[in-house]
């Protein structure tokens, strides 16, 4: 079963903006508060939702007489039945939102529109939301968490994390962020409930929200059946449980591959308390059981790593009945070139899926969760199973792409790509031009420098000359008023 909670931490212990507000829908509460003393004149809140949708005027205020305010409610307000939720504080121009929905995520303000315009207070409300997919999973499948936040700001950010570091060690477990939503893929999902997960949002790397979510695990299973999907890498895994044993009946895993399904072969069997046999014909010592005696309840063995030809369905029989049957969808990447690669080089990502069930879509997501591109994949005969990434120039430095399969808008498999690009490397040509443009850079450099000294040394040559002309006009004007005694007189 299904389910979540949320606390709040308390204000003194985050430094975050005051007039954010986070909340889960249907839970909680938001106050908008205006000015303490606002003044007279009318005074209007406007919103503007997360969801793109164009602004709405909510309730205009204008001042009765002492401490009154009137409120005219909108159009809009009261055609979608908004009061339901948003109503005043008496006596002011403050709004409170209870028990909101996701819906209600968006940037309030607060308006004086009377004598003058003005901007008075901003308030942006954060809706927060998580989903499981299944909500009741089947011992030994995997279940996917998403926890999604209306909108997602740079100070903003929101991860999956268990809730104690012993589940962190037993618990194999991945998480992607695509857009606004952050997922948790929990494989293998354990016998017993108490399984909690708990999504967390940070404001400037302080925590303003935390929700838990709780699920419990179907631990019947006869005739059960389910999908799993594995990566094919060195550290993917595949757990084949199976919950029933008798002393009387054999049980048995047997796998039918997706190149030979009319070839069913047997690669485990048992009896309760008897030794597990093995046979590794076609996956050698890649094949393990988890205990060498089967005395639990559970027959269980274990592939790994898994490879790309691994694909196909495994099922658990007891005697002739069937009690779990697993479909096994194996995706792998590649890269040409494979090895590292120099900078404005072009390289070829390809993401490949074994079978296609049923609709299904591959994506690349760049290292900033977003979507490069995609393709949706139906399962026609004859339908390519890849989705091919063209990266043009790869630019220094390392660089990471994930490989995303969705089934049903939920990600089942995802597979990152570490893309390490180094400095191409000088070639012969290349350090001739660098030597040959330096050595006339420093030439030029020369030559502009003889010639502002020539221009230099030119005009200093010509102001000597005049100052020596002007002497030789102050002795001849000396000597003449020495001679004329009129003038001396």
């Amino acid at each position: 079963m299904f389910s979540f909670f949320v606390f709040l931490l308390p204000p003194s212990f985050t430094e975050r903006n005051p007039n954010h507000h986070y909340f889960v829908a249907k839970r909680g509460a938001a106050s908008l508060k205006g000015p303490d003393n606002p003044g007279d004149g009318s005074f209007l809140w406007e919103w503007k939702p997360h969801s793109g949708q164009e602004i709405q005027q909510m309730v205009t205020f204008q001042k009765k007489y002492w401490r009154s305010w009137n409120a005219e409610w909108s159009e809009y307000f009261i055609k979608n039945k908004l009061y339901q939720w948003i109503d005043r504080d008496r006596d002011t121009i403050n709004l409170r939102i209870e028990n909101p929905t996701f819906k209600f995520s968006g940037l309030f303000t607060l308006f004086q529109t009377q004598p003058s315009k003005k901007l008075l207070k901003q308030h942006e409300i954060f809706g927060v939301q998580v989903e499981s997919s299944p909500q009741w999973p089947p011992l030994g499948s995997d279940v996917t968490l998403s926890c999604t936040i209306s909108r997602l700001s740079d100070t903003v950010s929101l991860h999956w994390k268990q809730r104690d570091s012993s589940q962190l060690n037993r618990r194999k477990t991945d998480q992607i962020r695509i857009n606004n939503t952050v997922y948790l893929t929990v494989k293998h999902v354990p016998g017993e409930d108490a399984r909690l997960y708990v999504c967390e949002v940070k404001e400037n790397g302080f925590i303003t929200l935390t929700v838990k979510v709780d699920f419990s695990i179907s631990q019947y299973l006869h005739n059960i059946k389910y999908t799993l999907y594995r990566s094919s890498t060195n550290h993917s895994e595949l757990d084949l449980i199976c919950g029933v044993i008798s002393e009387y009946n054999k049980t048995k895993w047997t796998w039918s591959s997706r190149y030979f399904q009319k070839q069913e072969k047997e690669i485990a069997s048992t009896y309760k308390s008897q030794p597990i046999n093995v046979k590794r014909a076609d996956f050698g010592d890649r094949l393990v059981p988890t205990e060498t005696n089967a005395n639990g309840t559970n027959f269980r063995v274990r592939i790994v790593p898994v490879l790309f030809e691994d694909a196909g369905v495994y099922t658990c029989s007891l005697g002739t009945s069937k009690m779990v049957t697993i479909t096994l969808i194996t995706v792998k990447v590649t890269a040409e070139p494979s090895d590292a690669v120099s900078e404005g080089d072009t390289v070829n990502l390809t993401c490949s899926v074994s079978d296609v069930t049923e609709s299904m879509t591959l994506a690349w997501i760049s290292s900033d969760g977003k979507t490069v591109v995609e393709k949706t994949l139906n399962g026609q005969n004859g339908e390519e199973k890849s989705l091919r990434l063209i990266i043009q120039k790869a630019e220094r430095g390392s660089r990471n792409w994930t490989c995303v399969l969705f089934h049903q808008r939920t990600p089942k498999i995802f597979i990152p790509h570490y893309l390490k690009v180094n400095m191409r490397a000088r070639t012969f040509p290349d350090i001739w031009i660098i030597t040959v443009s330096g050595y006339l850079f420093v030439k030029l450099g020369f030559a502009v420098g003889l010639i502002f000294s020539l221009k230099r040394m030119d005009r200093m040559s010509k102001t000597g000359n005049s100052h020596k002309m002007t002497g030789n006009e102050e002795a001849v004007q000396l000597k003449t008023l020495n001679s004329d005694i009129d003038l001396r007189s």
